[in-house]
């Protein structure tokens, strides 16, 4: 592993990408001393890691002690599928107030797949309503959700066509049409939290299966 980043960014990236990846099942022990053996670090900045995720909400005190990656069922699921809603809702209230019928310019995502753009499309919106708690909220639930949003292609065969709708009806000078896009995204991920939910548990029992050398 390079080492061109100091030991608590690279614990802290390491750990966040194998959580949202799967590849850190949720509910499992996350044992600091393995960690830090894996990442050739000492255990310190494992430690600081594991709180600032535990923050982000992405891992969880056990009651033994130490950590546990976050398990998301259906109920928690649906619930950050709510909360994101909830917080672009909240989003283009502020940013209407502010500006009235004028949006942020919408941001330039080139060929990226349609979940990376309508996150960045998203992200955008709520960045600009200048609300920090806001943002900080938003950026918390968007980190739990990033293990849901990688399956939703299994689901979901229409995702090109839903991105460039969003993308439409964003730019869409016509009243209320990317709030009822945006809401009509949102329904339909909240109606499919728990099929979302058991793949997730799906790639949960694989990864135990076969666990990660």
């Amino acid at each position: 592993m390079a080492r061109n980043r100091d030991p608590f960014t690279q614990a802290l990236t390491s750990l966040r990408e194998r959580i949202h990846t799967g590849s850190l099942s949720g509910g499992a022990p996350i044992i600091v001393q393995d960690e830090a053996a894996r990442l050739q670090l000492s255990t310190t900045p494992v430690r600081e890691a594991l709180a600032r995720l535990s923050g982000e909400g992405l891992v969880e005190r056990a009651s033994s002690g130490g950590y546990v990656a976050t398990r998301l069922d259906a109920t928690a699921a649906r619930d950050r599928y709510a909360m994101h809603a909830h917080y672009v809702h909240i989003a283009l209230d502020l940013t209407r107030n502010a500006l009235g019928p004028l949006r942020p310019p919408v941001p330039c995502v080139g060929a990226q797949e349609p979940g990376l753009a309508v996150g960045r499309l998203f992200e955008t919106l709520v960045c600009s309503a200048g609300n920090g708690v806001l943002w900080e909220a938003f950026e918390r639930v968007c980190g739990q959700l990033d293990v849901l949003r990688r399956l939703e292609p299994r689901l979901f065969s229409d995702l090109d066509q839903e991105a460039a709708d969003l993308y439409a009806a964003y730019v869409d000078s016509a009243e209320g049409r990317f709030q009822a896009a945006a809401a009509r995204y949102h329904e339909r991920r909240v109606g499919a939290a728990g099929a979302l939910a058991a793949l997730v548990c799906g790639g949960e029992r694989t990864n135990r299966s076969h666990p990660s050398q």
